[in-house]
């Protein structure tokens, strides 16, 4: 199935992607620092986990609706891909290092922009990461070694979900 197919659903699509992939997200993290009265950039380590927790199981939720849905192979595969992302960054935070999800947030999809829109997408998504990337550490918020593992780690992983895994398993993503 095309990027387009399905297009009379595509604003249900995006409904479910903006909840699932943003909002949900974007709350807790108001709720954390707002109410709870914490640093917006989660600097205590312990703190991470409940916000991982809350990011993956609301991926994998997004993910199983648009399935359900029957959405076009992008949006399904992007939402696992954010599942699988978050869950690997959950680890590596907990057992090596902080890595910067801000970057990490623009290279694992900018795979996406490069199936869907070609190389100079993609490319563009690059360079927004690493603008975003330099500012955390010019912030003193992350090391270069640390936004670097961002890229490494969340390319790759994107580019096999969205390339290798429906090669493997052809029905994964699809309606």
């Amino acid at each position: 199935m095309s990027i387009a197919g399905g297009i009379e659903r595509t604003s249900l699509y995006l409904l479910f992607s903006i909840v699932f992939a943003s909002l949900i997200e974007l709350g807790s993290l108001l709720v954390y620092a707002r109410f709870l009265k914490r640093d917006p950039n989660v600097q205590d380590r312990e703190d991470r986990p409940i916000l991982f927790a809350i990011a993956i199981f609301s991926y994998l939720i997004g993910f199983t609706l648009l399935r359900y849905v029957g959405a076009p192979f992008i949006f399904s595969a992007l939402m696992f891909a954010y599942f699988a992302n978050t869950t690997l960054a959950a680890v590596i935070t907990k057992y090596l290092t902080k890595v910067s999800i801000h970057t990490w947030g623009i290279t694992g999809p900018s795979v996406a922009i490069l199936y869907s829109f070609g190389a100079f997408g993609f490319l563009l998504m690059l360079v927004a990461g690493a603008i975003v990337g330099g500012t955390r550490i010019g912030l003193g918020y992350h090391t270069w070694r640390q936004v670097a593992l961002s890229f490494v780690a969340s390319i790759p992983l994107t580019w096999f979900i969205v390339y290798i895994v429906p090669a493997i398993t052809p029905t994964i993503f699809r309606a």
